[in-house]
């Protein structure tokens, strides 16, 4: 059955097709299975200009029920899209709410999955088509503070929609498959298919379910279609699957439906090119003979000549330059500046060597000349291009590795060597990852040891690194040099404490066994220990940041490469159910390597550690009783420690935001919880003392109690470095404390001072109000700096003029107090 409607102001567009697929999905249904007979109807029906459905019989029947036969409106789409159910719902929609939008919406789609399960694939696709409708306009952010459209349902639209499309694409896909690929709606409703799920990714771009459908719908339209546009279908399927793969490295499915597309390509592009050579076994012959020079931009800036043809292969894929795209791809080719414009406007010939580099396409590292020039190749292909200035602007260190052709116009000759994708990790190419081989066993978990040997590859393709280098000497003296040693142990990490940032992000996605690249734009610093000889390990690293110091930067490697070989994988220990557990040994080394953490400043590391292990007290406790409870009040005494130290300065900032401090007394109440376990049964503790000084200063600011505490630490442990610190860092704050309650009380009673002396009542009551204050002055203790600070000086020389003897007799004999008070703080006071 075939429908159409007029195009109404207010009518929603689903998509290009959307309903009519409907129709095409049914029509396509009869005609594989059983065709209509000639009497059967064709029901068409229309909306008038109020919205009301108008209905008109047609094929072969005279009668006609609204309108002329044969009649057809100057609004009505020519070619019969069905858009009477958008008109019934668009009518509907008029009185609910954005909320009951979303209500019919789930409604719609929950009838669209059980439809699909009963197999009624014409009636999901209906129901998938209503729930878009009820909700689609939902998703869009012009929405009003005052209006009930709220943020919470554009995001309940946003998954319902991206669900629903998604599941659509799941119908059309399954239905278009049942068809005979000779069919004639097949294309369309796979078509169909592909866009159902671009409308599900423009919502979710990591919508894994879309990209795989995708995928699937793109693949299976290579069918019947000619070699370049199966070849450009395939390159999309194959980004979709790569980007699934980036999102679900398990994803079996994904992993076959890749090998197939990659297979169909290989298979395509040998046919190309074996068709190419039977076309034109004289090509590059005839490309020197007959060359001719290409404007590739159009306006001059960009201008190639063909030197020698490549494989003709349709290689490019546009989606990889999308900002939202999770595929990267990177191309390798040599380069040689032939000229450049000289003052006087004539060419310079140039004598630099070819250069051989590879790039992120479109991630900015590279002359925009450059970049567009290769991506007009195909691999193999050599060309010459003479480019534009402002096409070569590029400031990096990757285009600086280039001859620079000054500001003017310069002619290359580039030769497109290699390409390949790889997964972008970090926004514009900042981490990109390429796994060969994933591995087998389980992946390594944190804290495992991992066993990996490593090479690192500048962007020329050189290796400039091997964890495999020794050191030796070379002959006749000829200085240090750096040889791989194949029979070399490999150096171990531990994943999350000391394992090198490259090969942390590669022990993601590989197990034992497994092959990894990643490459970065800046490449930390080369690890300098570990390996089972740590010296050689530390020379090696050193000598390879010298050799290469010229040609990647003294301070950073740029744009390298680490390529990386999972030998063996120790997953960490589990506890006393692990087969490895030995008891107090297994805690001492765990403690251990937590203090060896805190000492390099990886608190954060220690504390992931020692957590680990007090988890483990429950099944300790279980199996050994108390055998281990001076170890495990080490261990916990030291994780309080941790998070006291690290809630601390965050309590006494004023500038912190609300999460931060809630963080912050969460891990406080923490470390109380752990230290009242400790001062129950360890009060004797070291570590006990120290905690608790240390709640008490972080949270009361409670120096005296903290001081208390620590002077009892100090008498367990006299010669304890973190003891000796923390206490003087506390008498340093109780010091503080008590200038300022010093200063605060001398301003107090020189205040005073001022009004008695002005006091008008009389000079007995006046000197009785300054005596007063004085014998308050001469029984508080004044550092020096306040006695300067607060300028009390000048007032009891006051005192001294202009008040009784008594009063003055005090006054000397305070200021004589402060003088020598003073030479004793400050000894070159007299001088």
């Amino acid at each position: 059955r075939r429908s159409s409607a007029r195009r109404g102001a207010g009518a929603h567009r689903l998509l290009g097709g959307g309903l009519r697929l409907l129709a095409r999905m049914a029509a396509a249904g009869q005609a594989a299975d059983s065709p209509p007979g000639e009497d059967e109807e064709v029901v068409i029906e229309e909306l008038d200009a109020n919205g009301e459905t108008a209905r008109t019989t047609v094929a072969g029947e005279p009668g006609v029920e609204a309108g002329e036969e044969g009649k057809e409106d100057d609004d009505q789409p020519s070619d019969g899209e069905p858009d009477t159910a958008v008109a019934r719902v668009e009518k509907e929609k008029r009185n609910m709410t954005a909320a009951q939008k979303i209500e019919r919406a789930g409604e719609w789609k929950t009838v669209g999955n059980e439809c699909f399960k009963q197999g009624e694939l014409f009636k999901a696709a209906d129901a998938y088509y209503h729930a878009i409708m009820y909700c689609r306009e939902l998703t869009s952010k012009i929405y009003t503070p005052t209006s009930e459209h709220k943020e919470e349902h554009r995001q309940a639209a946003i998954e319902l929609c991206e669900s629903a499309f998604s599941n659509l694409a799941l119908v059309q896909f399954k239905h278009a498959s049942n068809l005979p690929v000779d069919h004639a709606e097949r294309q369309k409703i796979l078509e169909e298919a592909a866009k159902s799920c671009s409308e599900a990714l423009k919502l979710n771009a990591k919508n894994v379910k879309a990209l795989f459908r995708r995928a699937q719908a793109r693949f299976r339209l290579t069918d019947g279609e000619k070699n370049e546009e199966a070849q450009k279908l395939l390159g999309e399927a194959k980004a979709d699957l790569m980007a699934v793969i980036a999102e679900d490295a398990q994803n079996r499915d994904a992993r076959a439906e890749l090998k197939s597309v990659q297979e169909r390509l290989k298979t395509l592009r040998r046919e190309a090119l074996a068709n190419e050579k039977k076309n034109f076994a004289f090509g590059s012959t005839l490309s020197a003979l007959m060359a001719k020079e290409q404007d590739l931009l159009g306006d001059g800036s960009l201008r190639k000549v063909l030197t020698a043809a490549g494989d003709g292969g349709n290689w490019m894929n546009d989606d990889w330059l999308a900002k939202s795209s999770s595929v990267r791809c990177v191309v390798r080719a040599t380069f040689a500046m032939l000229s450049s414009g000289g003052a006087d406007g004539t060419d310079v010939k140039c004598s630099s060597k070819p250069v051989t580099l590879s790039f992120v396409l479109g991630s900015g590292d590279m002359h925009e000349g450059i970049d567009l020039a290769v991506r007009s190749m195909s691999l193999g292909e050599v060309a010459q291009f003479t480019i534009a200035p402002q096409r070569m602007a590029a400031k990096g260190s990757l285009a600086g590795r280039l001859p620079d052709p000054k500001e003017q116009t310069s002619v290359w000759t580039v030769t497109f060597l290699k390409f390949a994708t790889w997964t972008e990790l970090e926004p514009d190419g900042r981490v990109l990852q390429k796994i060969g081989q994933e591995g087998y066993g389980r992946f390594a978990e944190p804290l495992s040891q991992v066993f990996m040997h490593w090479r690192v590859f500048g962007p020329d393709g050189e290796m400039v690194h091997s964890s495999r280098y020794t050191v030796t000497i070379g002959e006749n003296g000829e200085g240090m040099k750096q040889v791989e040693n194949e029979d070399k142990a490999p150096p171990s990490y531990i994943i999350g404490e000391d394992s090198w940032e490259p090969l942390t992000i590669l022990c993601k996605s590989l197990r034992q066994g497994g092959i990894g690249e990643v490459r970065m734009k800046v490449l930390p610093k080369l690890p300098v220990e570990g390996g089972s000889d740590g010296k050689s390990e530390d020379a090696a690293a050193k000598l390879s940041m010298m050799m290469n110091r010229q040609t990647l930067g003294s301070q950073e490697w740029e744009h390298c490469t680490v390529r990386a070989e999972v030998l063996k994988v120790v997953q960490p220990l589990v506890g006393p159910s692990d087969s490895r557990w030995e008891g107090s040994s297994s805690l001492l080394q765990e403690g251990l390597r937590a203090e060896q953490l805190q000492e390099m400043g990886r608190e954060d590391a220690a504390l992931v550690r020692l957590r680990r292990v007090l988890s483990w007290i429950p099944q300790i406790q279980e199996q050994d009783g108390t055998a281990f409870s001076r170890e495990l009040a080490s261990i916990k005494a030291s994780a309080g420690w941790i998070l006291a130290c690290r809630a601390a300065p965050v309590l006494d900032s004023g500038n912190v935001s609300s999460a931060e401090l809630a963080a912050a007394q969460r891990e406080l109440q923490e470390a109380k919880e752990l230290w009242a376990s400790l001062d129950r049964e360890h009060p004797d503790l070291v570590g006990t003392q120290l905690l608790g000084a240390k709640i008490l200063v972080a949270e009361d600011d409670d120096f005296a109690g903290a001081h208390s505490k620590l002077l009892e630490a100090q008498r367990l442990a006299p010669s304890d470095k973190r003891v000796q610190e923390e206490l003087k860092s506390v008498k340093a704050q109780l010091k503080r404390l008590e200038l300022e309650a010093a200063r605060a009380k001398v301003v107090e009673i020189r205040d005073g001072l001022k009004r008695a002396r002005v006091d008008t009542s009389g000079a007995a009551t006046r000197d009785g109000a300054v005596f007063a204050l004085l014998r308050e002055l001469d029984q508080t203790r004044i550092p020096w700096e306040t006695v300067m600070e607060t300028r009390i000086g000048v007032e009891l020389k006051g005192c001294q003029e202009g008040c009784g003897d008594e009063v003055r007799q005090l006054s000397n004999q305070i200021l004589g107090r402060l003088m020598d008070e003073s030479k004793e703080q400050r000894p070159m006071w007299d001088t």
